[in-house]
């Protein structure tokens, strides 16, 4: 035990010799890098390096041109999207507001891709249009005189008949409008 002791008795002053050192080197060298890295810039060197410089001949593009079959996928993906959040709200009790808003999106979609049918499909397609205006309808009644199930009931059949009748395909589609 003796010896442990006596050599942590010769080291610690070596020790605490070379630590007093060290701090001491630190402290009088100045870290002036450091101290440049931290300190504000002036406002003059910022602007030189972001320097705006203006646009002189605009490119223009030309319109990309979606034929009517793109432009009937994107409103039908659209009009399920809606269809199914309009599903969702009514069988989780929404607001009549938010019920009313989806329900008009879906009509909405729905015209759009009501013009770009061929003429035989465009009388079947209206009548599943006006399907849904009739629900719309329903809902200026007050909440407690509506029932929920048979709207429900109305919009899923009147969906799968969307979804059945009219699931985008190029024999449904007109030409460009």
């Amino acid at each position: 035990m003796d010896h442990k002791r006596h050599a942590i008795k010769r080291i610690f002053p070596g020790l605490a010799y070379i630590c007093c050192l060290c701090v001491v080197a630190l402290t009088l060298s100045s870290c002036t890098p450091l101290r440049r890295k931290f300190t504000r810039k002036k406002k003059k060197d910022r602007d030189v390096s972001q320097k705006f410089i203006p646009v002189l001949e605009p490119v223009d593009y030309a319109e990309k041109a979606y034929s009517s079959l793109e432009k009937y996928k994107h409103h039908y993906s659209l009009w399920r999207v809606w269809d199914r959040d309009l599903l969702y709200v009514i069988e989780n009790d929404g607001s009549d507001k938010r019920q009313k808003y989806l329900l008009g999106q879906a009509i909405e979609q729905l015209e759009g891709m009501k013009v770009l049918l061929v003429d035989a499909k465009r009388a079947e397609f209206t009548v599943r249009i006006d399907t849904l205006r009739e629900v719309g309808k329903v809902y200026e009644k007050q909440a407690s005189m509506r029932n929920k199930f048979s709207i429900k009931k109305k919009i899923e059949r009147n969906s799968r008949e969307i979804r059945n009748g009219f699931s985008p395909d190029p024999v449904l589609v007109g030409e460009e409008q």
